[in-house]
């Protein structure tokens, strides 16, 4: 007898509406499916956008002390549901449930803090010159926005456009990646159980291609927030251009960590092996890449090979990442490099990976892995270093470790990176930004800049 999968609808207008065809989603650490949820058609998305625009009229125009106090509703109502929220990235994701937990709770974290900014939102009055009055700037929600997310962090990454777009008067439709599609959807629902009117979030779940392509070319949306990998960004971006939507593209990252001369190097092993293995190594904040001044490069190797012994990673959680995996470990073994770890444990998990001696070509040095390798380059010029942690075209985040904070401030100033971490490896906070500069992105989350990038301005010149 086959068991029967528990089914979850889309979330539309503030209703849950089912679906013809349903997908399955499946537990990577068993490779079997545990539920399913609905497949939207294009029709469904154009359901979706009239209910946001619908809601849009009242929600922009909600002052913003009450807009605030609607978005805390849901920040409390999301503190409520975070362990089961996390439960559920656990078991789709695969992702280890303390590190689930972890970013449940600064997801809401950031709920919170933009619940704040949406009470800050102020209209200011200029002096008039010569022959007026003065003039209004006023911002305004930008309209529509599609949330296109990816699956490695399917919550946070949810939030971060959820939060500040609320906040700026924006309503949302939600199109959480279909590998891991739950944790999203329960968000979205936690969203309008909390009391925010209907239409204001939506989630629609299903096929990528074909709901980012009818949500990114839908004349009833006005912005496309997408995460994601760079040949799906230059297809969102070629579907709103014709319609002159505005684009927030956040596309992973090749990570550099430059440690200095003088750093405590049981701090470099800590950032590196944190930064490295974090989820599988499926971050796009990931440390990817560490350079070593030559004289440290044995001592540090020594240090982090301890390390790394004590790392339990969970699955990766996509076919793809293993394929992905199997071939970065053979081009570093075909150009020369030596392996360390990397082998296949059970299933889809795998023991992490070190690879050193490895040089300009091989795939490890110039592309984001996205699985738990982590490739240690030796130097002999900080410069050169520098030089080479720039060369890729990524620019995320960047790490640099050091005892001399100046000189420490210096380098991070020269790496490219819209990020960058000195001596430690928290990153991403609520009240500053993180953008990708070069090719990892557009635009920024969080902080004023992110809530600012829901928003359209106004002036109104008074003359009389």
């Amino acid at each position: 007898m086959t068991d029967v999968l528990p089914r979850h609808g889309l979330l539309i207008g503030g209703a849950e509406v089912m679906t013809a065809e349903w997908m399955d989603v499946t537990d990577p650490s068993t490779g079997r499916a545990f539920a399913q949820v609905g497949a939207a058609t294009v029709t469904d998305v154009d359901h979706a956008v009239g209910a946001a625009r619908a809601a849009l009229g009242a929600w922009r125009a909600t002052p913003p002390l009450e807009r605030a106090q609607a978005i805390a509703r849901f920040a409390r109502a999301l503190d409520e549901e975070a362990p089961q929220i996390a439960e559920l990235i656990h078991r789709e994701e695969g992702k280890p449930l303390g590190e689930a937990q972890m970013e449940v709770a600064r997801a809401c974290e950031v709920v919170h803090h933009f619940a704040g900014e949406a009470e800050r939102l102020t209209h200011t009055m200029l002096p008039a010159g010569s022959g007026g009055r003065g003039s209004e700037i006023r911002p305004d929600g930008i309209g529509v926005v599609a949330a296109i997310t990816p699956w490695n962090f399917p919550v946070a990454l949810v939030i971060w456009k959820l939060a500040p777009a609320l906040a700026a008067g924006c309503c949302v439709i939600v199109k959480p990646a279909q590998e891991a599609p739950l944790a999203a959807r329960a968000v979205c629902e936690v969203a309008n159980r909390s009391g925010l009117p209907a239409g204001v979030v939506s989630c629609v779940t299903g096929d990528g291609p074909t709901l980012g392509e009818a949500l990114s070319t839908h004349p009833g949306i006005d912005k496309v927030a997408f995460t994601g990998s760079r040949r799906v960004a230059e297809l969102i971006a070629a579907w709103a251009s014709p319609r002159l939507k505005a684009l927030s593209l956040e596309l992973g990252g090749h990570g550099p960590l430059v440690v200095l001369d003088d750093a405590d190097l049981d701090v470099a092993v800590d950032v590196a092996i944190s930064q490295g293995y974090a989820n599988a190594g499926q971050a796009c904040y990931s440390v990817n890449r560490v350079f070593i001044p030559r004289s440290l490069a044995s001592d540090f190797l020594e240090r982090f090979r301890r390390r790394m012994e004590q790392v339990v990673l969970g699955p990766l959680a996509t076919d793809r990442g293993v394929v992905r995996h199997h071939e970065l470990i053979a081009d570093a073994q075909a150009h020369g490099a030596t392996i360390e770890g990397g082998d296949l444990i059970e299933g889809a998990r795998f023991a992490p990976a070190l690879i050193t001696n490895a040089g300009p070509g091989t795939r490890v040095v110039e592309d984001e892995p996205f699985t738990p390798i982590v490739t240690v380059l030796a130097y002999d010029d900080l410069a050169a270093a520098i030089a080479e942690a720039n060369r890729p075209d990524y620019g995320l985040v960047g790490y640099v470790c050091g005892a001399d904070l100046r000189r420490t401030q210096d380098v991070a100033h020269a790496i490219e990176c819209g990020t960058v971490v000195i001596n430690g490896w928290r990153v991403v906070v609520p009240y500053a930004p993180y953008a990708g500069w070069r090719g990892s992105g557009i635009g920024c989350e969080l902080g004023r800049p992110g809530l600012e990038a829901f928003i359209r301005w106004q002036h109104v010149r008074t003359l009389a």
